[in-house]
């Protein structure tokens, strides 16, 4: 047996302990290249060594000795790259005909452990639910309820601590959610392998395979590890969880280069990826978290989900409502002790009373409503939220970085274009309905060029041009084994119309051609019966050409549908005048490669199709792809060239159109090649022209450089999922509010990091829908940015809630606190719900007119900024002016029970005023509008309405909270003063932003820059936590240019030099410059991510592209440029 440690010379060697290697896992301090940059270098470099380690390992076991471990100084070649699949059994010294010994598997299981992948450490069930509780609000709301059980206030105890039992649980539930990320990677392993050991092969666990096993595959079999290919017929393997990439990728034994991607690595199957057809023997070379699942398994479990900020701000908003509440209550206590003369018991319960009257306690409940109401439209849209915070993160997103195939596309292949030697026609429609029309391109349809891009297009087809096109069409029909079935469809117009879904069967390619033939007119099922078939040469990867051949009444004819450059050497001449009845004319094979280049160029996935009249009595028992390449050669007759794309949804353009109107930059990162993604990009409106940057060029710079890099590139290509997540934290960095939607297990680690992971719900893998926070029903794009609307109606509607129920709040406190300092009786002695009941009505209120025209708000964003804190100040010691002013107005006039009453009815009065102006920020209410939106308001008010007067006017109930009915007069008094609230708050909204504002913020700003620590709000601020916070003299040289700007920094990374700071930072490639696209920001911040970017204004940006790419002929000069591919 071949392999063994003394059967060939020993390579120069590198000797490395023993016992460092053992207690590593690695071989470490071996001269593996890649370290050169420290953000990459240590995950580049112990995953290379890793490698090492296998193959060290592998020759240890055979080793004569064992005390010393060897490493060829060859071994920094990837798997794929070896040039052979038998170098690559003699590095793990196996047989690619017998595999191991089973005492040698045996051995190298203790070595390497068992194929399966770890899981981190999952904290208890006491750790998480002290997570949940550990909240200022929670324990505010702690206290609350002690104060309610000592004053034996019963029913509001209960509801205090059922709402923190509700908050806790769901807590606990969306963490468990979240968890079973890890546990769907597991379950989507193979349970067990058909290996090759001592020559036999049986059946083993997967869990015991080990490299250097040798496994066969065969189709329907999901790969049990990372294997390289020793042998393989007609392999196809479905990767589109790892790559992204819809067509099953087709399999050779040719070594692919050391920095091919995932998808390029054609002499590779990979573990957890299912066989759709073929056969194949392969060589074990990683398992369990050294595969490429293991690999995103492990970041899976590392990657912590990034802390929503409406979290945060109602942390901050507890921590400062819990220093305001002790402040007044400590105050009115000392008042009522040292001022007052009360007893310390009539004290503690005056301060108790404005403790309660202050505390929100219904805050963590209402904004649970908030979010479920937003749950529940977005689930209505289609958009199904699995984490509630979730809902408000949407609202503030100004970054979506978007899979490809499935979401900004319908993962539908549609041929958009076909050339014929005398026409170019266009085909209109989307999918795989047949629902569209050949079109005459009208300019630029010759070949000497004209017309940039195929011009105008045409007048419909003639019925003589239709029929000719219909007899061209029929060889895409006939030389093609796939189907196109119809079923009811819930959905017609997402059907395509009529009720009726198409059902493909087959390689989607072919199902595309299938289509357009329908369009054009083509009968399928008349054609295949009229003209069977009698032969055929079937797909095969090494070809890259399919055959028929069919009876046409009394000659054999047939036809070859492939690659066109396998399919040109084989023509003469081609068909003239697009008339198969004419005789064909000598082919200009100059005409077709020029045609070919400019459709590829495209993105375009192009087929050729040929024909040939066969001789009477051709022997076609021997046929196959060696006799038709030799015998047919000359012979065949070129038909048409077919220009195939899986295009963008209609929906999709309109939704990134909106978006950047919303001031949302849309980013394509795909596993797709880079011209095909340049080309949707570019009909998406994304600015597809030299834009494309490849998951190869990411992983060639440094993480400083891909932080200003990736603010101006729109669309990535080929990228892997460590490009995904490293993407997704450069612009995190970059303190931009990132979504990421993904459906395979590749997207899973980018999805967890993002702010918003959105997984698809049709196409995406249970792993993908855990890790993510949001599901898309539909699997569109455009139900997105209809969830972002939501998101940013949720985000205004608790801003309202909080606008309107703490000055509200306040103002009952402050009410008694003021009465106690100038000697009045207590003043109220009712402390109702009803500015909760109002504030659960805000949470009814549609978006904003102005929701989706405005640009998201910048990360970090205070819940209550200066504007609103400045408002709640006011609004609340006008109601309490008001309250009091009225109280003291009929001293001598009205009994005290009165004076209570009116007290109380203009509390309640100036909640349902200031309640109408809260419904809009800043826009005001004066206006027909606030007569339509929201229709639980008016039952709102008036339950509110209808509740002040029976307390008040209903005899025995109003005795009972110490008032007595009211007469006309006092009820006019009243009613003024809700009117001079309602004015009051409406002046402001006018006045106070463009005019008093800019004398407010020196205020404010000064006020930021002494609070404490413990009270910033840069203490919890997940945007600013990799940095301290700024201080206001950092601000302002920031302001006067003493730092590095962010334009200039990015300029120096895209001119190839590095930024100023920090100066330790190495040189990055130069970047895609084409411009950012829809609605982009300007490139990142300064170094260290503490500056925020500057936006650059939503603005009309690029126009979408039509939906038809435009077709460019042969003549045009030059080629598209290919903008991924500069180092």
């Amino acid at each position: 047996m071949p392999h063994n440690g003394g059967d060939r010379p020993p390579p120069p060697l590198a000797k490395v302990s023993a016992g460092l290697a053992r207690n590593s896992g690695l071989l470490r301090g071996s001269s593996g290249g890649g370290l050169s940059r420290p953000s990459r270098g240590l995950e580049r470099g112990s995953r290379a060594l890793e490698k090492r380690s296998v193959k060290a390992i592998a020759r240890n076991s055979r080793a004569d000795s064992s005390s010393e471990w060897v490493v060829d100084v060859h071994d920094e070649i990837p798997w794929h790259a070896i040039a052979t699949a038998e170098g690559v059994a003699a590095e793990l010294y196996t047989s690619a005909a017998a595999g191991l010994a089973p005492q040698e598997a045996a051995r190298r299981l203790s070595e390497f452990g068992p194929n399966t992948l770890t899981q981190a450490e999952r904290p208890g069930l006491v750790s998480k639910v002290w997570a949940q509780l550990n909240s200022t609000v929670i324990w505010i709301l702690f206290a609350a309820a002690i104060v309610k059980g000592a004053m034996q206030s019963w029913p509001e105890f209960g509801l205090v601590l059922a709402v923190i039992v509700v908050n806790t649980a769901i807590g606990l539930f969306q963490e468990g959610r979240a968890e079973k990320a890890a546990d769907a990677i597991k379950a989507m392993l193979s349970p067990y392998a058909l290996a090759v050991r001592g020559g036999e092969p049986g059946t083993v666990p997967a869990a015991e395979l080990v490299p250097g096993d040798v496994v066969l595959l065969k189709s329907g079999d999901k790969v049990p590890a990372d294997v390289r290919l020793v042998e393989a017929t007609n392999l196809q393997v479905q990767e589109a969880m790892l790559t992204g990439e819809s067509v099953p990728a087709s399999k050779s034994l040719a070594p692919s280069p050391a920095p091919a991607g995932l998808g390029d690595r054609r002499c590779m199957a990979f573990s957890a990826t299912s066989v759709v057809s073929g056969q194949a023997r392969g060589v074990v070379v990683a398992t369990g978290d050294s595969a490429e699942i293991g690999q995103i398994n492990k970041m899976v479990s590392t990657v912590d989900s990034t802390r929503n900020n409406l979290l945060h701000q109602l942390e901050i908003l507890g921590r400062w409502l819990a220093v305001l509440v002790g402040f007044i209550a400590l105050a009115s206590f000392l008042l009522a002790l040292l001022v007052r003369g009360f007893g310390v018991s009539d004290a503690f319960s005056s301060a108790v009373s404005i403790a309660v009257a202050i505390i929100p306690e219904g805050l963590p409940a209402v904004v649970t409503i908030v979010l479920a109401i937003g749950t529940t439209v977005m689930a209505a849209n289609n958009a199904i939220i699995r984490q509630l915070p979730a809902v408000e993160t949407l609202g503030s997103l100004n970054i979506i970085c978007s899979d490809k195939t499935g979401t900004l596309t319908k993962n539908e292949m549609t041929v958009v274009a076909v050339r014929t030697a005398a026409s170019l026609y266009r085909v209109s429609g989307v999918g795989y309905a047949p629902v569209g029309a050949f079109t005459l391109a009208a300019t630029g349809a010759d070949a000497d060029g004209g017309g940039e891009g195929g011009g105008e297009e045409g007048p419909p087809l003639s019925e003589p041009q239709a029929a000719a096109l219909r007899a061209l069409l029929e060889g895409t029909v006939l030389c093609n084994d796939s189907s196109l079935s119809t079923t009811a469809a819930a959905d017609g117009a997402a059907a395509g119309g009529g009720g009726v879904a198409y059902v493909p069967l087959g390689a989607p390619t072919e199902v595309a051609l299938l289509t357009a033939a329908a369009k054009a007119g083509v009968d399928a099922r008349a054609l295949k019966a009229a003209k069977p078939r009698v032969a055929s040469v079937p797909f095969e990867s090494e070809h890259k050409f399919m055959a028929t051949v069919h009876q046409e009444g009394g000659r054999r004819v047939m036809f070859v549908k492939g690659a066109p450059d396998r399919l040109l050497p084989l023509c003469a001449t081609q068909v003239a005048a697009d008339d198969l009845s004419a005789p064909p004319a000598l082919l200009d094979a100059d005409f077709w490669h020029e045609q070919q280049a400019a459709l590829s160029k495209q993105g375009l996935r192009v087929l050729a199709l040929c024909r040939a009249t066969l001789p009477p009595g051709e022997d076609l028992s021997s046929l196959g792809p060696a006799s038709l390449q030799s015998r047919q050669r000359g012979r065949l007759s070129l038909v048409l060239l077919a220009a195939i794309l899986d295009p963008p949804r209609p929906e999709a353009i309109r939704a990134v159109a909106v978006a950047r109107d919303a001031g949302i930059t849309v980013k394509m990162i795909t596993g797709d090649h880079s011209l095909t993604a340049q080309a949707i990009g570019r009909m998406l409106g994304l600015g597809g022209d030299g834009q494309v940057m490849t998951g190869p060029e990411v992983d060639r710079i440094d993480d400083t450089a891909l932080r200003h890099v990736v603010m101006s590139c729109n669309i990535y290509a080929r990228a892997s999922p460590e490009n995904k997540l490293r993407i997704v934290r450069a612009l995190q960095e970059n303190r931009q509010v990132v979504a990421m939607t993904g459906d395979g297990v590749n997207d899973a680690p980018a999805l967890k990091a993002a702010d918003v992971g959105v997984a698809m719900g049709i196409t995406g893998t249970d792993v993908s829908k855990e890790a993510a926070k949001m599901v898309l029903a539909d699997d569109n794009f455009a139900s997105i940015v209809a969830a972002v609307e939501q998101g940013r109606r949720v985000w205004d509607n608790i801003r309202k809630i909080l606008v309107f129920n703490l000055p509200v709040n306040l103002a009952q406190g402050m009410t008694v606190l003021y009465a106690l300092i100038i000697g009045l009786p207590d003043v109220l002695l009712v402390n109702l719900v009803t500015s909760v009941t109002l504030g659960l009505a805000l949470a009814a209120e549609p978006p904003e007119p102005d929701a989706m025209r405005r640009p998201p708000r910048r990360a970090g964003k205070r819940l209550v900024g200066k504007l609103l804190l400045w408002r709640m100040f006011f609004v609340c010691h006008v109601i309490v002016a008001l309250v009091i002013g009225m109280f003291a107005w009929g001293v001598n006039t009205y009994t005290l029970g009165q004076r209570r009453a009116e007290a109380f009815c203009v509390l309640v009065g100036a909640q349902i005023t200031y309640f109408v102006s809260c419904r809009f920020l800043k826009l005001s209410t004066l206006h027909p509008r606030v007569l339509r939106r929201n229709k639980v308001a008016p039952w709102s008010i008036a339950a509110t309405a209808g509740v002040m007067v029976l307390l008040v006017m209903t005899p025995h109930l109003n005795a009972f909270f110490s008032m007595e009915a009211l007469g006309g007069l006092a009820w006019l008094r009243a009613i003024v003063c809700m009117l001079v609230v309602y004015g009051v708050v409406e002046a402001e909204k006018a006045l106070v932003d463009p005019f008093f504002m800019p004398i407010l913020r020196p205020a404010f700003r000064w006020a930021e820059a002494h609070t404490p620590g413990w009270l910033s709000v840069n203490a919890l601020n997940p945007a600013r936590a990799c940095g301290a916070p700024r201080t206001l003299s950092q601000r302002r040289a920031q302001k006067r240019g003493r730092h590095l700007g962010a334009e200039d920094g990015a300029d120096k990374i895209l001119r190839g030099g590095a930024p100023a700071e920090p100066t330790a930072a190495p040189a990055a490639p130069t970047a895609p410059t084409g411009g950012a696209g829809a609605g982009a920001g300007a490139p990142g911040g300064g170094p260290g991510g503490d500056a925020p970017p500057p936006r650059a204004p939503p603005g009309p940006g690029p126009e979408p592209a039509p939906l038809e790419p435009v077709v460019e002929l042969a003549a045009a000069s030059g080629g598209a440029p290919r903008g991924g591919d500069a180092p």
